[in-house]
């Protein structure tokens, strides 16, 4: 009485192997060579091969039935459950940022092409937030808090990965582009000591490694950073007269470099 209840329950059953970078692998197992590798058989009859060092677990699982196929007696269900998942060649990609670094906070995002694994190329915006200058006193002579204040960016974005291990890919990334002082609508962006500020050339580089989701749509990244600012502003003079008194100021033409280290933290696809 139970045999043929037994029958079907095993039937109904299948092996299946998870893989650190996210496949998986449906179908029965056919070979197996201890500490070495595996040979699964999936339902549509093709064979795959895998490494012990590359599997994550290996269980059974219930067949699901989720496709329709139609056949000539009506629809049937059946589902080929083997799914190799692996990052996307080329095509659009997006990525965003969070700037974490010893003088300046700010959000990045990027859009654009990969071509390859080797070279992506997209567009940024951004709007970086410069609070505290401590090293410009080496750099340009400055003081704490010269040039403080908000700088939208406009720059190109390029980026190689390195090997892929599992779900860890190393990376490198290099940026150029333009970042303006902004303050408001109708306001004059000026720092504390009364610099007009105007903006200027800005690049960044860094290396960084991204961390993908099991099935690899997704992923986080940590990128260690060193950005370079130009600020263009302008300042003034004091004329005194030999008494001490302020006769008069003269306007002058500055040109400011900031070297900003830190980290980004970031999300993409």
């Amino acid at each position: 009485l139970f045999l043929p209840l037994t029958i079907f329950a095993q039937s109904n059953m299948q092996d299946v192997i998870y893989l650190n970078d996210g496949s998986i692998y449906k179908g029965v197992i056919i070979e197996q060579v201890p500490n070495m590798s595996y040979k699964i058989k999936s339902k549509d009859g093709n064979v795959f091969a895998v490494q012990v060092n590359e599997i994550e677990k290996i269980t059974k699982e219930e067949m699901q039935s989720n496709y329709r196929h139609k056949g000539y007696f009506g629809y049937n269900n059946w589902k080929n459950d083997t799914i190799k998942y692996q990052p996307k060649e080329k095509g659009y990609f997006f990525e965003g940022q969070v700037l974490i670094e010893n003088v300046q906070g700010g959000l990045r995002a990027v859009s654009g092409y990969k071509f390859n694994k080797y070279a992506y190329l997209g567009v940024g915006i951004g709007i970086d937030f410069l609070m505290s200058n401590p090293l410009n006193e080496r750099i340009n002579g400055l003081d704490k808090k010269e040039m403080a204040g908000t700088y939208p960016s406009l720059y190109l974005y390029f980026q190689s990965d390195g090997p892929t291990r599992g779900r860890f890919t190393p990376y490198v990334a290099l940026e150029g582009g333009y970042a303006m002082a902004w303050k408001g609508l109708d306001d004059e962006a000026v720092d504390d000591f009364g610099n007009r500020l105007k903006g200027g050339p800005m690049a960044g580089a860094g290396l960084g490694f991204k961390i993908k989701s099991r099935r690899n749509r997704a992923h986080l990244s940590v990128l260690f950073n060193v950005n370079y600012k130009q600020i263009n502003y302008e300042s003034e003079q004091l004329l005194l007269n030999t008494g001490g008194q302020v006769i008069g100021a003269v306007s002058r033409e500055e040109i400011a470099h900031l070297i900003i280290p830190g980290i980004r933290l970031g999300f993409g696809f």
